[in-house]
């Protein structure tokens, strides 16, 4: 005796049932998950660093030179600096044709990202420090190299003031 199929409309009405109430509760967990990270974002924004920072993870390459990669990181989307998420893939045999998919801000990305990305943050906060301390030193030595080219010119130019108020005006 062969168990009586159950009519595919009442199958998809039922699993739209139970879609709508799990739909509600992923809802929820996520907007519990954003206001997670707004105070960290909002931390990180007040900082008003000015730079970008990216953490890779789920990592994966294959024999043919694929690969693809996810990334946590903070920079500027649409405007607005913030946690953001991004996917890259590619092949390292043609570095022009890479594909990037985002960057999105932390709450706008796919779910998924958003969830692998959590463990991350340690990471991109550590990699706010090397970036922000590497870009003081630059700005360091860009800033003593302006100061000799500054005085250079200033020098030059008081020269030139100097030789146009000594010569004669012609008349």
């Amino acid at each position: 005796m062969s168990a009586k199929k159950e009519n595919p409309i009442l199958r998809a009405q039922k699993s739209y049932q139970e879609l709508t109430s799990v739909a509600r509760t992923l809802n929820k967990a996520s907007d519990q998950l954003a206001k997670v990270i707004a105070p960290l974002d909002d931390a990180l924004k007040a900082l008003n660093l000015g730079i970008a920072s990216w953490v890779s993870f789920n990592q994966c390459s294959d024999d043919n030179e694929d690969y693809a990669y996810d990334q946590v990181g903070y920079c500027k989307v649409g405007g607005k600096w913030g946690i953001a998420l991004r996917s890259v893939s590619g092949n390292y045999n043609w570095p022009d044709d890479t594909n990037v998919d985002g960057p999105w801000l932390f709450n706008e990305a796919p779910r998924k990202l958003r969830i692998e990305a959590i463990d991350r943050i340690p990471e991109l906060l550590e990699a706010l420090v090397k970036n922000a301390e590497d870009t003081v030193d630059r700005i360091n030595e860009k800033l003593h190299e302006s100061e000799e080219l500054a005085k250079a010119i200033s020098v030059r130019a008081n020269s030139k003031e100097k030789s146009q108020e000594e010569a004669p005006l012609i008349e």
